[in-house]
């Protein structure tokens, strides 16, 4: 269940006998500037303090996440990463079913499984536009009919999606949540919203970001929105989280958490991180400009079909029978790169690969290579 993901990249150094120094890792979606300085000094000076416990209540952390994205502190959960709080949404009592989407991130899935809850598709549509650009098309008509029809039943269900959905990149729509949203909370059922990569989206300040929904939860009492807050922040290995919520389901949530799930380091990295507003400037512009690169680079392949991205990634489709990811994969293995094969997603295949975007020698080594593969 869980080597799914991409970002294994101490196997990979420990089967190919290099350090991991040498390893381009496109295949986890990252800040390609690394972590915030001023986040990894705040880190430094808390190292003397390991020896005693994380501060239990995680004050200055909610303080902080309150204010950067203008959230009442009631309406914020903190968690040993977005991962532990999808398991902790599982643990409410009375859910009979879920739904998540396809594709979609694997662990709302099996964040189910754990609570034996069960679990039908959402599958996304391969449309395109009228210019020929593709994109996936949320059923949103599918889901508000069955979240109609659960009205009066005794079923209660709990619907996952991404605002970015990971790993296509689709963006939701606030008006047809807001219907979805509605009909779910007359059938008692909860909508969970995963915002783990907005941060990346738009130019905005993070509490201004028209894309996010997190607004949502000042209207609707069954709407939880989850956030990674070691994507945007570039700390994957520290783990931590934050889910936002009406109050009571706050309260609800948290009694499943355990006590110091987050550490000392996590606390002190992200409260520094989230005050760096260079730092969120810098990886914003750098995004803009990157993500245009390669989109427009990968697009010049003739045999990919290039999905645009809306935050650090890329979804692309090889529209070529002779070759798949795995041929990709071990190509550019030789020469330790990494990207993520989207085989395991529902509703794609053999045929799907995730890109993440990076600094711009490294898109531009990755491109020169896909080169060298897809043109033979």
């Amino acid at each position: 269940m869980h080597d799914t993901h991409g970002g294994n990249i101490f196997k990979f150094a420990h089967d190919h006998h290099i350090h991991i120094s040498e390893i381009s890792d496109f295949s986890a979606n990252i800040n390609p500037l690394g972590p915030s300085k001023k986040g990894l000094d705040a880190l430094n000076e808390r190292l003397n303090y390991i020896s005693h416990y994380p501060e239990v209540t995680n004050d200055a952390v909610l303080n902080t996440i309150a204010d950067v994205y203008g959230v009442d502190k009631e309406s914020i959960l903190i968690g040993n990463g977005a991962a532990e709080l999808l398991y902790v949404i599982g643990r409410l009592p009375g859910y009979t079913g879920a739904f998540v989407p396809a594709p979609g991130f694997s662990e709302y899935r099996a964040s189910m499984n754990a609570a034996n809850i069960p679990v039908r598709d959402i599958f996304y549509r391969q449309r395109q536009y009228d210019n020929g650009i593709p994109y996936f098309e949320v059923p949103y008509l599918a889901l508000q009919t069955f979240a109609a029809e659960l009205k009066g039943q005794d079923g209660r269900i709990i619907v996952f999606l991404g605002n970015p959905n990971n790993p296509d990149g689709t963006l939701l729509d606030k008006i047809q949540i807001k219907i979805l949203a509605n009909m779910l909370r007359d059938a008692n059922s909860l909508l969970v919203i995963d915002e783990s990569f907005i941060d990346f989206i738009g130019n905005e300040s993070l509490r201004d970001n028209s894309n996010s929904l997190r607004d949502l939860i000042n209207d609707y009492d069954n709407v939880i929105i989850v956030q990674s807050l070691t994507k945007f922040y570039a700390v994957p290995g520290l783990r931590i989280g934050a889910a936002f919520a009406n109050p009571t389901l706050i309260q609800s949530l948290h009694q499943f958490i355990p006590a110091w799930s987050v550490n000392t380091l996590a606390q002190a990295y992200i409260v520094a991180a989230l005050n760096d507003s260079n730092y969120i400037k810098d990886t914003k512009n750098l995004l803009s400009n990157e993500s245009k690169y390669m989109y427009n680079s990968l697009s010049n392949f003739k045999n990919l079909i290039v999905y645009k991205p809306s935050a650090n990634y890329i979804l692309a489709n090889i529209d070529d029978s002779q070759i798949t990811v795995n041929d990709i994969q071990a190509e550019l293995e030789h020469h330790n790169t990494l990207i993520r094969s989207c085989t395991n997603y529902k509703g794609l295949g053999p045929q799907w690969m995730r890109i993440a975007i990076k600094d711009h020698d490294h898109n531009v080594s990755l491109i020169s290579l896909l080169g060298d593969i897809l043109t033979k």
